[in-house]
């Protein structure tokens, strides 16, 4: 039996046994812990018979228990273990309140301590999945990218960009924020943060009103660790890789008593290498003809990210926080791409070779502001949120397109500039109504500006010198305010819960397409509603019923109507008559998860009118021309789940899968896409002698049907093994990413007037050997005020 320390306490129960439930606060301010774990201990030699893990609120179940007496154990991340004695549970009873157990804070402990959380864990909420970020998914990932891959329903497309069910339009929030504050680059942003500096994910595939009313396929909000304890924690992680592929961060937080702050800084570099080809078959003229495009090319980024906040308790009623973070990144690319157009006999209409040479560089500024207050009565909460970003990014590249015909051989220059702005205010106000009944409200404003300059020169055979030419060159600028203001209520009842809201935005956008000489702007008011039912079933078991209306409205990209010529062979444009898109989610799922482990599956179906789709047309002369389009109805739906289980104390796995059928429909464009398809991800992480770990990742993204063809599946794998050193303080790791090389993107466009096959492939393989640290030392001596 383990020795119980100062904290031990001793309950005797005699009671009404059966299932064990109660509600974990900490001292001194009696809130509740959320995700603290619960294990029931027998007397004789302390095996665990029985777990739980507590809710947002602290509040837990221990079901099932078998009569006798135990030892009631919980533990959390930051705090010291209590053990409550003398657990009674018998024959006759069936219930067994412990009450409000009070945990304290690792402040009153001596020297050093290792801060880890060890094995990660789903909990499903009403309206989400929250999974907490473990050493298991923290030892093969170096930043938020590779957290997300490993999450249910999760994946990244070819560029990085997150996709929910293997679908984009995806909102990602930081702390609840906007992440285009942190810049303008989502897979940046993503690669730069470091994987160690975050608490938890949470995916909504069905978002409350609460929640930013775009991204028709959900939301990802990204939680941040924030300072807990008293004391001193914090890490360092080293990451070095082939193809130039290095990575380094290191972060640390300090509290003492009313005063804390937490301070980070990271960076990386890589190289991706990559081959293209694209195989397209004109039939508008009267003699067909055949565009083969093939090549290959290179990516090099370099990326920093500092950041800094602190905050301070004025009392237990109100806090502040402020915040700053700088990011900084540099890439240079390098493309050469063979364009051969031929007729059908085989013989060779035109023939040119497009080299591209490239470079940018750009930095991102973000200043933070939170303000937290609460009430006496009913534990009422005021917050309020301000966050200002200011951007600027530059960049050149250099065409050379060399042929034997004189018309196709030139030269160009494109210089560009960007700079922009962002403010965000959020103000949200919650009452408990009674101790069952929660009323939430907010309002948010968000404003945007962005200078967007693209010049391009055009080098004059005859005095070799290279001229402005207007009819390439793109400069515009826009602007766009964005007013929210939403209701949820919550409510439980018994076995019952419930929450409902409504989201209510008035969305402007100016833009001004200075090249053109021709401003425009658009209005959209827009209504999204939410709704999620729950009937618990039992204590680790619920059924569900969501339902959320999304809207995608057009990106200023989309709109505007320039028309890029940077490819002389596929050519793109904006569409200003652009509709926003609108998206009815529904899920009706089941989850039953404890400590051990779990699963959560549900029915889903997304239906979306009006859908935003980028439609290719062709000419005859074989160059096709892609924009935005509302073109008609897409649908999807099926059957999904996630799961977790520990095997034998050495093996866990994680994972989720998805059988579903996706249809695109529309008249107008003469579209009628279906397909059955399948796809899902595992984990594995397993124990080995002598400290060791492996683990391996696998994910696979089934063909889909896409507006005019079909996109081909996509299969992914990672593995990896770690040893534990200096007591589990520090770890080092050595990870293979794209084992296989299968990082191969394919689609193929079938219509009336054209076919096409094209083919994006990641040609390297990333090998990498990582170490990192992790301290703590924490205070016995108490501030002033603590």
């Amino acid at each position: 039996m383990p020795a119980l320390n100062a904290l031990s306490a001793e309950k005797s129960i005699y009671a009404d046994g059966g299932k064990l439930v109660g509600k974990i606060v900490e001292s001194p301010n009696n809130t509740g812990v959320s995700f603290a774990t619960i294990a029931l201990l027998t007397v004789k030699d302390s095996a665990v018979v029985q777990g739980s893990i507590a809710d947002l609120d602290g509040i837990f179940n221990v079901p099932n228990v078998k009569p006798g007496n135990y030892i009631l154990r919980v533990t959390n991340l930051g705090y010291q273990t209590l053990y409550v004695a003398n657990v009674r549970v018998a024959t006759e009873a069936n219930l067994v309140d412990l009450g409000t157990l009070t945990i304290t804070s690792e402040a009153q402990k001596l020297s050093e301590v290792t801060i880890t959380a060890e094995k990660s864990m789903i909990v499903d909420d009403i309206d989400k999945k929250i999974v907490t970020i473990g050493q298991d998914m923290l030892a093969a990932s170096n930043n938020v990218s590779d957290l997300l891959e490993k999450l249910p329903a999760v994946s990244l497309d070819e560029n990085g960009n997150p996709q929910l069910r293997g679908k984009g339009n995806v909102v990602v929030l930081i702390d609840g924020k906007p992440s285009n504050l942190y810049g303008s680059d989502l897979p940046t942003i993503l690669q730069s943060f470091p994987a160690n500096l975050i608490e938890r994910i949470e995916v909504m595939t069905t978002p409350s009103a609460k929640y930013e009313g775009e991204g028709a396929s959900g939301v990802i909000d990204i939680i941040t660790k924030k300072v807990k304890i008293r004391g001193t924690n914090g890490g360092v992680r080293l990451s070095l890789g082939n193809t130039n592929t290095h990575a380094g961060s290191a972060n640390v937080s300090y509290k003492a008593g009313k005063f804390g702050l937490n301070s980070s800084v990271s960076g990386q570099m890589g190289d991706k290498y990559w081959e293209r080809t694209l195989d397209r078959e004109n039939f508008v003229s009267e003699t067909p003809t055949f565009l083969k495009q093939a090549g290959s090319g290179d990516n090099g980024n370099k990326n920093a990210f500092g950041r800094i906040g602190m905050n301070y308790d004025f009392n237990e009623k109100n806090t502040i926080e402020v915040g700053a973070n700088y990011s900084r990144y540099k890439n240079e690319s390098y493309s050469d791409l063979l364009n051969r157009t031929t007729f059908e006999n085989g013989t060779v209409k035109e023939e040119f070779t497009r080299i591209n040479k490239g470079n940018g560089d750009g930095g991102n500024m973000n200043f933070s502001f939170d303000y937290r207050k609460k009430f006496d009565k009913k534990d009422q909460l005021f917050s309020f949120t301000a966050n200002y970003s200011m951007g600027v990014s530059d960049g050149e590249s250099y065409f050379d397109q060399e042929s034997n015909i004189d018309s196709l051989d030139r030269h160009q220059q494109n210089l560009r500039n960007n700079n922009r702005n962002s403010l965000f205010l959020n103000t949200d106000y919650t009452w408990p109504i009674t101790k069952k009944a929660t009323l939430e409200v907010g309002v948010r404003s968000r404003f945007n500006s962005n200078d967007n300059t693209n010049a391009f020169y055009s080098l004059n055979s005859e005095n070799q010198e290279f001229e402005f030419n207007s009819r390439l060159s793109n400069i515009f600028a826009y602007q766009d305010e964005t007013y929210t203001g939403f209701v949820t209520f919550s409510q439980k009842t018994g076995k019952w819960g419930i929450r409902t809201g409504l989201r209510i935005t008035d969305y402007n956008q100016d833009i001004n397409q200075i090249s053109s000489n021709r401003q425009f702007g658009v209005h959209f008011l827009t209504l999204v509603p939410s709704l999620a039912i729950t009937r618990k079933l039992s204590d680790i078991s619920q059924l569900k019923l969501n339902y959320s209306r999304r809207v995608q409205r057009p990106e200023a990209d989309w709109l505007n109507p320039f028309t890029d010529l940077s490819d002389p062979r596929n050519v793109q444009t904006g569409n200003p008559n652009l509709k926003p898109e609108f998206t009815h989610k529904a899920e009706l799922g089941y989850s039953s998860y404890e400590t051990n482990g779990g699963w959560g599956p549900s029915l889903f179906m997304d239906y979306s009118d009006n859908a935003i789709t980028r439609i290719r047309t062709i000419d005859e002369n074989g160059t096709s021309l892609s924009r935005y389009d509302n073109v008609g109805k897409e649908m999807s739906y099926g059957l999904e789940t996630d799961f977790n289980s520990t095997l034998w104390e050495i093996l866990k796995i994680n994972g989720s899968g998805r059988i579903f059928r996706s249809e695109v429909v529309s008249r107008m464009a003469q579209i009628d896409n279906r397909a059955w398809s399948y796809s899902g991800n595992l984990n594995a992480f397993i124990k080995l002698p002598m400290d060791f770990r492996a683990s391996a990742y696998v994910n696979y993204e089934g063909p889909r049907a896409i507006a005019q063809g079909s996109r081909d599946g996509v299969f992914i794998a990672n593995m990896g093994i770690r040893k534990d050193l200096m007591e589990k303080k520090a770890t080092v790791s050595f990870n293979i990413q794209d084992v296989f090389l299968s990082r191969t993107y394919k689609s193929q466009l079938n219509t009336a007037t054209y076919s096409q096959y094209s083919l994006w492939h990641q040609t390297n393989r990333l090998i990498n050997i990582s170490f990192n640290y992790r301290f703590g030392k924490i205070s016995t001596r108490p501030a002033n005020g603590a």
